[in-house]
């Protein structure tokens, strides 16, 4: 394999790798968006509210949130937020919460909570990390808000279990209004940086749950990390293919297989020239027999 091509075949690699992780972080919400960079990290340690007993010791308690949003004549302001450990991520679409007359804001809060407190997972899923509750209410009157309008989401960091699990991008979005019986949403899911987004119509409770191991099916999300998954597998291939083609051409070196090029000749007097050898000129018979 020529350099030229060992070079293209390490760049396709590297392109497929960045393109699908651009296109699939592209697909989540704006918080959900992280900076493709060079290298990896190791991911920040997860603050627990019931933390593992192995995790104890070194746990801190996950971050809560409130904030207001201004309400106009068409509804509440566009917005985006995140508790300040950065485990949980809301953006209210453009009118999410309606106007409602004589109202001035909508007041938010978002509060971790453990989920064994709560209804358990549905049949397949066992919840990952900690529960979060989301409530909203009208300013000043203290109006509930129970539902949020189309294109608000949610994003939710995720933890390693200890536990197996099915597949490292099956995570997904799970909401319940009452925090006993949980509705799957449709989800996108970022292994890389353990974290899963999703589309949030309602306020209430949200968390992340994921297949264990052996479970069947799937679990409900779209399937976009398997796709990552797949993309970095064949970009992995194209770079160690090019990485063994370039380690064959430095071990045999660019001549071989070449065919030894012929020097040039030496003429009687000491001098050398290039090209094939000139015959000696031979006896004219003509001459001889005018001499006889």
């Amino acid at each position: 394999m020529t350099r030229s091509r060992l070079a293209l075949v390490a760049g396709i690699g590297i392109a497929v790798l960045y393109l699908a992780g651009a296109a699939l972080s592209g697909r989540a919400s704006p918080l959900a968006r992280r900076p493709l960079l060079d290298g990896l990290a190791p991911p920040v340690p997860y603050r627990w509210v019931k933390p593992p007993p192995d995790l104890a010791a070194s746990n801190k308690p996950p971050a809560s949130l409130r904030f207001s949003v201004e309400l106009a004549a068409t509804g509440s302001r566009l917005g985006a937020f995140a508790t300040s450990d950065g485990q949980l991520n809301l953006v209210l679409s453009e009118g999410a919460v309606p106007a409602s007359q004589g109202q001035m804001s909508v007041a938010v809060s978002i509060e971790p909570v453990d989920p064994a407190t709560l209804g358990p997972a549905p049949p397949g899923l066992v919840v990952a990390g900690n529960a979060y509750r989301i409530q909203a209410s009208y300013r000043p009157s203290g109006g509930k808000v129970d539902a949020l309008g189309d294109q608000s989401s949610v994003g939710l960091v995720y933890p390693l279990l200890a536990a197996p699990i099915a597949s490292p991008s099956g995570h997904l979005v799970l909401a319940s209004a009452d925090g006993r019986s949980w509705q799957r949403l449709r989800s996108t899911d970022i292994p890389g940086t353990h974290q899963v987004s999703a589309e949030l119509g309602t306020t209430g409770y949200v968390a992340a749950a994921v297949p264990p191991a052996g479970a069947r099916g799937d679990a409900g999300g779209n399937g976009s990390g398997r796709v990552l998954l797949v993309a970095t597998t064949v970009a992995a291939l194209l770079v160690l293919a090019a990485l063994l083609a370039r380690r064959r051409l430095a071990t045999t070196g660019p001549a071989a297989g070449r065919r030894p090029t012929q020097g040039p000749r030496a003429r009687p007097g000491g001098t050398t020239r290039s090209g094939p050898a000139r015959k000696p000129p031979g006896r004219n018979p003509a001459r001889r027999r005018r001499r006889r």
